[in-house]
């Protein structure tokens, strides 16, 4: 070396490792020499390696492995940051990291398909691994701000496959995170493999995947995924993007616990999330919150049993790249075909399903779902629905619960969910309770509840108003106290219809009897053990009337007195206006006023008739009176100026003798009092026809059916009293024939008879105990006789 200055050096141009320099060391005071590359190591000890420090070259062609290796090893278990400068270095062997925690540490890149400014990394070989970071030591590395790609040459046609490499990144065993972060992986076949390495962090992971971009098992604790973004960054030619379509999955999860994914997008894939199994288990409770997968067949594809996790915000479309919006064939936006899967989806938006946007095979699965909007789907035109439920053969039926009503958007519409399945869609909410309802509407006291299973009840301010089950309804307050309930027997197939009205003269409402058979009874009403069948509420007006009696029938809607009711137990008032029934089995059929007090009596109609005797009855007319006389007719067509003062009447009178004893014919056939005769009123006058019939029916002598008939004129009036009734006049008919007159008290023989009645004998006169016809009868020794009075009568009075 020539003995010059230093300043009188000429100047180096470049500097390599190998050149050499002299330094002063002070202890000793000594000169020696040390070349480039160990000034830089002792220099910056602590402060990371740099590949080039271990001969990486950087031109994209010199395998730049072995060098990547070494300043990993020189790092040794203490680890630290591997720098790589903004170079491109081809990887022809593999790269392991399973000393210490090591950061790969890139300069960035420029976003596209091939190496560019940045830090890239090349791999144009198969059959190994370029990274695997492994065992718990290797835990806490990371990979940063770099590019990867690999080189696929094919032509890309309609037969074009990815060359088949292995995963780029493999994080295996090392029981803790590896972190990812600003990675662009260009064309590349497998991405990211991580497996019994929980807490792994991966963000801004952008790039163009083929077969799977990040596959994660056996992850124990939470991992996290930020900001994933595939996109045809290597390549956009429409067979490369198909063939994503049919084969590629953007991310993979297997045995995965408790994951974090979000700000999430994917374009032209087969599945943007594929949640599977391997032996180790299945995915439980991960969260995702917003992804948007475009261009894929399913934007969640469930294939492992058990599967359970929520999404907050997913949108997925599903057409077939580059095809004019035309459906991904086979694309379901939400695919769960697994069985006892729990998916909870906040908001989902689908897209351009082939036919459905949600299908639920298998059974047991249940898919929530807040808010659901689709659009185009049904595209073949063939029926299809939004949601498909298979029909469960076994375990339990697959449901969709909704938040919401959905929104469906689509040129041919199907149906919200498919026919023919056990599955069900709709909303659920909790059971709730009377006042605190599990669906509230407007306030937590009113809305929808289930008070017992298979039961519900509706609410309003926290107070039960209908109930319904299986078989009834009840409407009004809860069981017990509610006012109205419907009862549907098992096979019913009739039914009563409600009609409402429009305004006429009158308005009009009701209900009509519907159903299958031709022929259907109706039934008005039935009261409840001696509760009566009313039209109107009892309430002790003049409007509802007095208290009914018991088992009575009352369809009175008009009234002038409160005691204008069917009061007699087991009495009817079949219509009409101001009727009264208060005798015990009393019927007043109708009409106006009419009245039927004694029991067992009938007034059929007309105005202001009273059957006021046992038994009594008015068949219509006006202003009758039975006068309190039991088994009496009575009929009229007005009055003088007293109910019955102007009107006919009707009575039948029997007896029954055995010997020839007289006995007096009653209506009762017993001894005669006040109202079983033909009574008279005080100053009254009655003009009588009477046909008495008597037939032998038993006994020792004579013949029985023998028989014999007298017809009797009469005339016969009362005073002022009982006591002042007196016979008149009267006539019978003969055997001549011919009309003789009738001696009051003196037995008559029958105008009519058989030879074996002959001494048979009817006696009329005036009764001054009750005012009335005395007809006594006369019959013979050993012979039973039945004897029938009828008498008909023309009655005056004042």
């Amino acid at each position: 070396m020539p003995d010059l200055k230093i300043s009188e050096l000429p100047a180096a141009t470049t500097l390599t490792d190998a050149d050499i320099t002299a330094l002063v060391q002070p202890s000793p005071n000594t000169t020696r020499r040390a070349s480039m590359g160990q000034l830089r190591r002792q220099l910056l000890t602590d402060r990371g390696v740099d590949v080039r420090d271990f001969g990486a070259v950087g031109n994209g062609v010199a395998n730049d492995a072995p060098a990547i290796q070494a300043a990993i090893n020189a790092l040794g278990s203490a680890g630290g940051v591997v720098n790589l400068g903004a170079r491109t270095y081809r990887l022809a062997s593999a790269i392991v990291v399973n000393a210490g925690a090591i950061r790969l540490v890139g300069q960035g890149f420029n976003e596209g398909g091939s190496p560019g400014a940045g830090t890239w990394l090349t791999v144009d070989q198969t059959n190994f691994t370029p990274f695997t970071f492994s065992a718990t030591a290797a835990r806490g590395s990371a990979v940063v701000n770099l590019a990867v790609r690999q080189t696929h040459g094919a032509t890309q046609d309609a037969s074009w496959a990815p060359t088949a490499y292995d995963w780029f990144f493999r994080v295996e065993n090392c029981l803790g995170g590896v972190d990812f972060d600003n990675i662009l992986l260009s064309g590349i076949n497998r991405g990211i493999f991580i497996r019994n390495s929980g807490r792994a962090d991966l963000r801004r992971v952008r790039g163009q995947v083929f077969t799977a971009g990040i596959e994660i098992d056996e992850s124990f604790d939470t991992a996290r995924l930020m900001n994933i973004h595939f996109w045809p960054f290597w390549s956009a030619n429409v067979n490369v993007v198909r063939w994503q379509q049919n084969n590629g999955d953007a991310m993979i999860f297997r045995r995965v616990d408790g994951i974090f994914i979000d700000q999430s997008f994917v374009l032209g894939y087969r599945t943007m999330f594929r949640f599977s199994s391997s032996a180790a288990g299945f995915t439980q409770k991960f969260s995702i919150g917003q992804a948007y997968a475009d261009f894929v067949r399913h934007g969640v594809l469930v294939e492992a049993a058990g599967t359970d996790g929520q999404i907050d915000s997913m949108t997925v479309q599903c057409e077939l790249f580059n095809a004019s919006g035309a459906p991904l064939p086979g694309s379901v936006g939400i695919m769960l075909n697994a069985n006892s899967s729990r998916i909870q989806i906040a908001n989902l938006r689908v897209d351009d399903a082939e036919d459905n946007a949600i299908r639920l095979e298998q059974h047991s699965n249940r898919l929530d779902i807040g808010a659901l909007r689709v659009v185009n789907f049904n595209l073949r035109a063939n029926g299809a629905s939004a949601i498909h439920l298979v029909n469960a053969a076994t375990g339990v039926p697959n449901r969709v619960n909704l938040g919401s009503n959905p929104l469906l958007q689509t040129a041919v519409m199907g149906p919200l969910f498919n026919a023919g399945s056990n599955g069900s869609v709709g909303v659920l909410g909790p059971a709730g309770e009377t006042a605190r309802p599990g669906i509230a509407v407007g306030e937590a006291g009113t809305g929808l509840s289930m008070p017992t299973p298979g039961v519900v009840a509706v609410s309003t301010a926290g107070v039960e108003v209908l109930r319904a089950d299986g078989t009834s309804v009840s409407l009004g307050a809860a069981p017990g106290s509610h006012g109205l309930e419907v009862l549907t027997p098992s096979g019913s197939i009739n039914r009563m219809q409600a009609q409402g009205g429009p305004t006429g003269t009158p308005g009009r409402v009701g209900w009509i009897a519907s159903g299958a058979d031709a022929n259907i009874d109706v039934v008005v009403g039935q009261a409840k053990g001696s509760g009566a069948l009313l039209a109107q509420f009892p309430d002790g007006t003049n409007t509802g009337g007095n208290a009914r009696g018991a088992q009575a029938v009352d369809l009175q809607v008009s009234r002038a007195a409160n005691t204008q009711v069917a009061s007699g137990d087991n009495s009817t008032i079949s219509g009409g206006a101001r009727c009264t029934a208060s005798g015990t089995n009393s019927v007043v059929a109708g009409g106006v006023s009419n009245s039927a007090t004694g029991p067992h009596s009938t007034v059929s109609g007309g105005s202001a008739n009273l059957a006021s005797g046992g038994g009594a009855w008015v068949p219509g007319g006006e202003r009758a009176s039975t006068r309190n006389v039991a088994w009496r007719g009575a009929w009229a067509a007005g009055r003088f100026s007293t109910d019955g003062d102007a009107q006919a009447g009707e009575f039948v009178l029997r007896q029954l003798t055995t010997d020839a004893t007289p006995a007096r014919a009653t209506s009762s056939a017993l001894a005669a009092t006040g109202i079983n005769t033909v009574n008279l009123p005080n100053n009254g006058t009655y003009r009588i026809k009477a046909l008495v019939v008597a037939q032998q029916t038993g006994g020792s002598a004579g013949t029985v059916g023998d028989c014999a008939s007298w017809e009797v004129n009469l005339l016969i009036k009362r005073g002022a009293n009982a006591a002042a009734t007196s016979f008149v006049a009267g006539q019978t008919t003969t055997t001549a024939p011919a009309l003789a007159s009738i001696v009051a008290g003196t037995p008559f023989a029958p105008g009519l008879r058989d030879a074996g009645a002959a001494n048979w004998r009817l006696t009329v006169a005036a009764d001054t105990s009750f005012g009335a016809p005395d007809f006594t009868v006369t019959g013979e020794a050993n012979k039973t006789i039945r004897w029938v009075a009828r008498i008909m009568s023309a009655e005056v009075s004042v």
